[in-house]
């Protein structure tokens, strides 16, 4: 386990694996000693803590969910962890973030991801909400779409 400061908590140190390197290397994230999802930055680690928290790792949208899941589970099976600890990651939230996001980027992303994510009440809302303000005509129309194909499910 590495050990690192966690991020606003007054430098307390917390203990974690590195599980996956997404996004060229830039973001690392891993399972802490409480089997808590984070990401590293070079100096803190950060936890999936609060809604607040989502915003930071929203750059797990920028692999395709297919690729994060696989190197999620490769580096779990890398230290003899079940995979079902993926179980355990918040990509509904994540997704959620980016499509709230109020950013062309962000919510391009989130649109990609939103298939492959559980269906729930909470993402067709938010589908509902960004086909009517997002950010570009390109936005609503590809968040319009997919809630069509949600219900169709």
């Amino acid at each position: 386990m590495d050990k690192k400061i966690e991020y606003n908590s007054e430098d307390a140190i917390l203990s974690w694996l590195p599980v996956a390197k997404l996004c060229g290397g830039r973001f690392l994230l891993g399972l802490t000693s409480k089997g808590l999802w984070a990401r590293s930055t070079e100096s803190v680690v950060q936890t999936v803590s609060d809604e607040t928290a989502y915003v930071f790792f929203l750059p797990v949208l920028e692999d395709p969910p297919e690729v994060v899941r696989c190197k999620m589970i490769d580096g779990l099976k890398n230290y003899g962890l079940s995979e079902k600890f993926i179980a355990l990651f918040s990509f509904e939230q994540i997704v959620m973030a980016g499509l709230r996001s109020q950013s062309e980027y962000w919510s391009g992303l989130a649109l990609k991801w939103a298939l492959f994510i559980p269906r729930s009440n909470s993402l067709e809302v938010e589908l509902e909400a960004l086909s009517k303000v997002g950010e570009t005509q390109q936005i609503r129309h590809s968040a319009r779409k997919i809630a069509k194909q949600l219900r169709i499910f």
